[in-house]
């Protein structure tokens, strides 16, 4: 029997049962080969074989076979080169038979375990050559030892093809060389024994993004498998293990302790070339106990940093009870088989309960051209030039407000960085610099910041921003108790909108008019602007601290600290994060001043639509809503309305079915997963709806649809 890979080490042959298999000679050669029937035509080029006999594949599991070479004669006895059967084997290329390498390959290990066969060789050195076992390519590398081995099957009549398959094959990250699997011993921790109580501890973790924790850890745990914690290599924790160099006596030592009462030796240094030579008497013979080689895999570590960090359980009991589940921890989106994996291993363990109650889960950077960042390609800017450019705060900004706060890829841009200097940094900081600008040609000082009126009376546009930001800060801290940091980003942001691209626009010409204009009404007027701004910008400063936090700090410091302002601390990142005063949240003057930003903007689109610039005024603009509050509130603000889109009057109107033209369109994302197959036909229907019944479903009715 031949087989399709022709590696010296292969110890048996692994087929899929139910394939059918064909018995070839080819010309009239005396020789027979058994190939899979799909494989027949791409396996013989020339003329075409005679085909002496067919079987199913199953008849063919248990037979011998002769070997391509005859090294490992001897591990015949052990059940090697006989057939076995596997999902594995396909007919997409070879002969539907392959040759085995268990030391070499994962499926190739476990394949030959579950059918019993105990026979194992390894003729590789740890350096990737072979070894004296095979002495015709002793010495070479095993990827440069393919022609050689090739010429080898030649000579003995054993070579019937000789191809390339391309296929993905691991190459080293950093050097880029070729890598090869291979077993060697190794410690285990029994993981498969403890998985369904590490997914039912899984199940009280708040992760966030959600998915990440149900679906991608989720799953990685229902099939984690014992995981192995030794590397042979030197530096790394050693595995506290001895063993008796006469028997199989073990001991695993838990302490230094410990290991001074067997050994005699007190340790102060734990590195491998220290412990090493530390050994003692072995209790069940006169054989002396040496510690095993291994060092633990590096993860295991990180695992531990729960108990590492506090020393314990040596010492601080009564702390790491207090801090133990870590209320949150928060890495890459890599670390669910990484440092999250390892933490809930050793946790279920130790203590059978979860490491830490709260996951925040961010997604990896990419380079702009989508690929991985590397030092090798240089394919990212310099973080230092980066910086040095933007600042560190334009580079948070950008981050923070990114896909990789949901889990998600970015691809780092400088555009993207430009942008958020543009639309967040500068916009934020000409707020502020238009209250110092004032304030200082008025002077503006802490007393007259104290007499300006009340909240409650000032003018309604002072309120509704004031309403906003105590709105804001409700709503970010309801969702950070949540972790939920994409629902907050947003949200935060947009508020610099709000305060510049519609409470200073419109609130312009109060901070101009002089402090004696206009009496006593004029002055309560201008005081309330610039209070309402200062109590604006200061609040703001502190919900953007821990996000943008050098900006933050300079403008805290120009407005809080500078002037002496009561309640000043030294820094904003010593204050505490501002709790909402919901005496100040007005939600129908919130919705109001909404819908009339609403009406605003879309009254600035037709004018685009329609080449009408602003300048340009206009007789009438007339507002079509079901809605009245929407109505109510366009009604309030009539003037406002008029003056933004240069307008003689604003009109409201029920009537929509004269001045709006309604028209459905499906929504793929939300009813494709639901439809289906019938998605293109529903999405013709939706589309197919007259103005009436899409009228109807604007009032909250229904139709049907095919």
């Amino acid at each position: 029997m031949r087989v399709r890979d022709t590696r010296d080490e292969g110890e048996g042959a692994l087929r899929e049962v139910d394939r059918r298999q064909g018995a070839l000679r080819e010309g009239g050669r005396r020789p027979c080969y058994w190939i899979a029937a799909q494989r027949l035509e791409d396996m013989w080029t020339g003329d075409s074989p005679e085909v002496v006999g067919r079987a199913p594949g199953s008849s063919l599991v248990g037979l011998e076979y002769e070997p391509p070479f005859q090294y490992f004669a001897e591990q015949r006895g052990e059940g090697a080169f006989r057939t076995i059967a596997s999902d594995d084997v396909t007919t997409d290329e070879g002969t539907g038979l392959v040759h085995m390498a268990p030391a070499y390959g994962e499926t190739d290990f476990y394949s030959l375990q579950r059918a019993g066969i105990q026979a194992l060789v390894d003729p590789v050195d740890l350096e990737g050559r072979f070894t004296e076992q095979v002495p015709e390519v002793a010495g070479k590398l095993v990827k440069e030892a393919d022609k050689d081995i090739i010429e080898l099957l030649k000579a003995s009549g054993a070579l019937v093809h000789r191809g390339q398959i391309r296929h993905s094959y691991p190459f080293c990250w950093r050097t880029e060389t070729p890598l090869i699997y291979k077993a060697i011993p190794t410690w285990f921790v029994r993981v498969e024994q403890l998985r369904e109580r590490m997914a039912e501890l899984n199940r009280g973790i708040h992760w966030v993004p959600e998915y990440v924790g149900s679906r991608r850890f989720g799953n990685w745990l229902l099939d984690a498998r014992d995981w192995a914690i030794s590397r042979n290599r030197y530096w790394g924790s050693c595995i506290p293990v001895w063993e008796c160099d006469s028997c199989d006596q073990q001991v695993c030592i838990g302490s230094v302790t410990e290991l001074e009462e067997r050994s005699g030796v007190r340790l102060d240094d734990l590195h491998k070339h220290v412990v090493d030579p530390v050994s003692f008497g072995c209790d069940s013979c006169d054989g002396t106990m040496q510690r095993v080689p291994e060092v633990l895999d590096c993860w295991f570590e990180s695992g531990s940093m729960p108990y590492a960090e506090q020393h314990y359980p040596f010492e601080n009991e009564e702390r790491f009870a207090q801090r133990f589940p870590a209320d949150f921890i928060a890495e890459g989106l890599d670390q669910t088989r990484g440092w999250f994996y390892t933490l809930l291993v050793i946790a279920t363990a130790l203590k059978d309960e979860m490491p830490f109650r709260n996951c925040v889960v961010n997604g990896m950077i990419l380079a702009e051209d989508g690929r991985k960042m590397s030092k090798s390609k240089m394919n990212y800017p310099d973080p230092m030039e980066v910086v040095d450019e933007f600042g560190g705060d334009v580079l948070r900004a950008y981050l923070v407000n990114s896909p990789t706060v949901r889990g998600e890829t970015l691809r780092f841009s400088k555009n993207g960085l430009r942008d958020t200097a543009r639309t967040v940094m500068l916009p934020y900081w000409n707020a502020y610099s238009f209250f110092t600008t004032y304030a200082e040609a008025d002077g503006i000082d802490v007393d007259a910041l104290q007499n300006a009126p009340p909240p409650v009376h000032r003018p309604e546009i002072d309120r509704w921003l004031l309403s906003m930001l105590q709105s804001l800060v409700k709503r970010v801290n309801a969702e950070m108790e949540g972790y939920y940091l994409y629902n907050v980003i947003p949200t935060v942001l947009a508020f610099i909108d709000d305060l510049t691209n519609w409470y200073i626009r419109r609130s312009r010409r109060r901070f101009w008019r002089t402090r004696s204009g206009d009496g006593q009404r004029g002055e309560a007027d201008k005081l309330a602007a610039f209070a309402t701004l200062h109590e604006a910008l200061v609040t703001y400063s502190r919900i953007m601290a821990p996000l943008v936090p050098f900006i933050s700090e300079e403008i805290y410091q120009g407005l809080m600290v500078a002037p002496g302002m009561s309640g000043a601390l030294d820094s904003v990142h010593l204050d505490d994060f501002p709790d909402a005063d919901e005496s100040l949240i007005d939600a129908e003057l919130e919705a109001a001043m909404a819908t009339v930003r609403q009406v605003v903007n879309l009254g600035r689109a037709l004018r685009t639509d329609r080449s009408l610039k602003t300048r340009q005024p206009l007789a009438l603009a007339t507002v079509a809503t079901h809605s009245d509050a929407a109505r109510s509130a366009v009604a309030a603000h009539e003037a406002l309305i008029a003056e933004e889109l240069n307008v003689r009057k604003v009109a409201e109107s029920a009537d929509t079915e004269r001045l709006v033209s309604l028209r459905a369109k499906a929504n793929f994302k939300s009813l494709g997963k639901r439809l289906g197959k019938k998605m293109q036909q529903v999405a013709r229907s939706i589309a197919e709806l007259g103005e009436s019944q899409v009228a109807a479903l604007v009032k909250g009715g229904a139709v049907s649809v095919a």
